[in-house]
């Protein structure tokens, strides 16, 4: 009896626990399994960049699959609750004796995933989740009275605490499957509602791909990366995210060097290094906060009192936003930046939300769907973190009267226009001159903030 691999975004081979574990417990082989689920990417607003990401990086996974002896099988439904049906009927039809899949935290994964293993248990077949989409599961990380944090510095102190005490995962090895007369299937080069996206040329797929940038980036820019992270005029990032949103590496992956090197306490890693560790535990905290909070996966503020918010209906605003159109040097390089590559570096990504949703004073979720929809790195915890942080309806937000002056931003960190020159080349402030006044609209968000703060008091 076989053993099925569930895939769902988690597109590699190392550092990977559900393969791992279908490996280790097969008898007679392994299957792979994915569920192409349209409907329930467009609910969630997944937009072309990334689901032509996620089955380019899916067909190079397959390759890597065959050589551990594992077809794949690719099917399409509507939505996930339609992937239990599904999930049974391959289930049955090879024999399998249990069906291995990673954690994963959202609202709808969580709930498909308890309706899948319902079906399957009625079946006579166990579902077994393995956590390695982050380093630490949500519920292993908890305060000192056992409630869950809702500030970041404190969660990473937490979770670093709780790392040295477990020990970090060691690197294991994986022993192809017994060979199995299963056919795999062609991976779709698109879905309907997804046409395939021309920027996927600027983005090589796979894990092999993400794990030559790890190197790339170790082999020198991490060292700078505490300087560099915020200037968008200089390649110092990873650029990693794309490859974190399919699962194309995991954060194991990422820290196992560094631990290697400079050990299990990031206090004494050298300020690139530690920075950088800061940034992957970053990613983990939005995933705890999601997890911990149901509401964020409802695309509702974490601060409640912020419901109460008087956002203004500006389609015009919004409209030139999206363009590019602003008149914000910055802000329109950022957005052409976004649909012309679908990607935008992270300190403009907090300048373009913070412009929106203090000097526009349009509603995040609006941003929030719009950057869903273009982004090829698209994750929504991630996402969804990054706007309410800038929106500062978020956990551990920036305080409301901490308003991006997206000017002085543009000096600070693009000082020779580099980034605005490559983006924004035809910007002139006498053809397109700024849409709103930066002084005058700070001035009114901090008074639009305050109002719905007392209203709740």
């Amino acid at each position: 009896m076989p053993e099925l691999l569930w895939i769902r975004n988690d597109l590699r081979t190392e550092d990977n626990n559900a393969l791992s574990s279908a490996l280790e417990h097969s008898e007679d082989g392994v299957v792979a399994l994915f569920i192409c689920t349209p409907g329930s990417w467009t609910s969630d607003d997944w937009g072309s960049p990334r689901v032509t990401l996620l089955l380019e990086s899916l067909r190079v996974y397959q390759a890597s699959l065959e050589k551990l002896n594992i077809p794949l099988l690719v099917r399409t439904v509507g939505t996930y609750q339609d992937a239990a049906a599904v999930l049974e009927e391959v289930a049955t039809e090879y024999g399998c004796r249990g069906v291995h899949a990673g954690l994963e935290f959202g609202l709808h994964e969580q709930s498909r995933d308890r309706n899948a293993a319902a079906r399957l248990a009625v079946a006579g077949i166990p579902l077994h989740l393995h956590s390695d989409q982050v380093v630490i599961p949500p519920d292993d990380v908890r305060t000192k009275t056992g409630t869950n944090f809702k500030v970041f510095t404190p969660f990473r102190n937490a979770w670093n605490e709780e790392l040295r005490r477990i020990g970090f995962p060691p690197a294991g090895t994986l022993t192809p499957a017994k060979p199995l007369d299963v056919e795999s299937d062609r991976v779709p080069e698109s879905l309907e509602g997804f046409p395939r996206w021309d920027g996927i040329s600027a983005w090589t797929p796979g894990h092999q791909e993400a794990a030559r940038r790890l190197r790339e980036f170790m082999s020198g820019p991490i060292d700078s990366y505490h300087v560099d992270r915020n200037r968008p005029d200089t390649n110092g990032t990873s650029s990693l995210s794309p490859y974190f949103a399919v699962g194309a590496i995991s954060p194991v992956t990422c820290l196992r060097p560094l631990v290697e090197q400079h050990g299990m306490d990031p206090a004494t890693w050298p300020a690139g290094p530690s920075t950088w560790q800061s940034e992957i535990v970053w990613r983990e905290f939005y995933r705890y906060v999601m997890h911990h909070n149901p509401r964020v996966s409802m695309r509702r503020p974490m601060q409640e009192w912020t419901e109460h918010l008087e956002w203004r209906d500006d389609e015009a605003g919004f409209t030139a936003w999206c363009e590019g159109r602003t008149g914000i040097e910055i802000v329109d390089a950022g957005m052409r930046q976004l649909a012309e590559s679908g990607w935008m570096h992270n300190r403009v990504r907090m300048i373009t939300a913070m412009f929106l949703t203090k000097n526009l004073l349009v509603d995040w979720r609006h941003g929030e769907r719009f950057f869903a929809r273009h982004l090829v790195d698209y994750d929504f915890p991630s996402n969804n973190g990054g706007w309410q942080w800038a929106a500062s309806t978020g956990t551990d937000a920036a305080p409301y009267f901490r308003i991006f002056n997206p000017q002085r931003q543009a000096d600070l960190f693009d000082p020779d226009r580099v980034y605005c020159d490559r983006w924004n080349p035809d910007f002139n402030p006498m053809i397109t001159p700024p849409i709103v006044n930066l002084v005058e609209t700070r001035r009114r968000a901090i008074e639009v903030f305050k109002h719905a703060r007392t209203a709740t008091t």
